[in-house]
């Protein structure tokens, strides 16, 4: 009798999941039950605690945990250790945003979550969304791909396996840190305005130690590269152009070689 009641308490525990985890829309797998438990297996077998995202001191020893760090010239070491940034960031006011606690798709908001009440004055009320803080975010993000249009292109996530993402060109030296990523650097999550952007070891502790963002729980494992970082949903139309400041960072560290 207690075998059958602890067998449905777990059966009605792993659907619950399965809903919160759908819930945040599509992204990495599958958005179906093998994608739910294929993220399971990975939080059992390879992937950082979800608290281990924030910790800090999480890139002070890269030799253990970078792959590619043995194969990398000193000069990919040292800009892996450097910063991209033309000044520093700026703290994040508030209370600290955190990822779902889910190891892939990564993400702040469920997909049909509204937008922070306080933000709803940059658009229309009506709007989960508000519309400028969205064509402002994904209008600035555009942009870069112009900006960086000799090194750069546009193609479909190889990481969230839909959307668009910036990629280094082939013609561009790919270090062998960022080698599970296949030449990818950055995208933003339609469902939600999160993002992912593959940093400098040094940029990406400064993002999460201020606020910005969070490490994936893959990031350091075969499959990701040390660096790969999410960054939260915006709040309003200025956090935008400090987000977008992080995603150039990214383009330069991945450009640098």
């Amino acid at each position: 009798m207690g075998s059958t009641l602890s067998s449905k308490h777990e059966d009605a525990g792993l659907m619950e999941g399965y809903k919160a985890w759908k819930a945040m829309g599509e992204g990495g797998t599958s958005h179906s039950w093998s994608g739910y438990m294929s993220q399971l297996s990975a939080e059992k077998t390879m992937a950082f605690g979800a608290d281990d995202t924030i910790k800090p001191g999480f890139y002070d020893k890269p030799e253990k945990l970078a792959t590619g760090w043995k194969r990398a010239t000193e000069e990919q070491r040292a800009n892996a250790r450097k910063s991209f940034f033309k000044e520093p960031l700026p703290v994040r006011p508030g209370p600290r945003a955190r990822a779902k606690p889910f190891v892939y798709p990564q993400r702040e908001r469920n997909a049909a979550d509204p937008q922070d009440p306080a933000v709803k004055k940059a658009g229309s009320p009506t709007l989960e969304r508000p519309a400028r803080l969205w064509k402002a975010y994904m209008d600035a993000f555009n942009t870069l791909g112009q900006i960086n249009a000799e090194s750069t292109e546009w193609k479909t996530s190889a990481l969230e396996k839909h959307g668009q993402a910036l990629f280094t060109k082939r013609s561009v030296p790919l270090t062998p840190l960022a080698g599970p990523t296949s030449r990818e650097i950055c995208h933003i999550h339609g469902t939600d305005l999160s993002g992912h952007v593959t940093l400098s070891f040094k940029d990406a502790e400064e993002v999460i130690s201020k606020g910005w963002g969070e490490r994936h729980r893959l990031s350091g494992t075969d499959w990701i590269h040390l660096g790969y970082t999410m960054l939260y949903v915006p709040n309003t139309v200025e956090e935008t152009a400090v987000l977008t400041k992080i995603y150039q960072a990214g383009i330069d560290y991945m450009k640098s070689g």
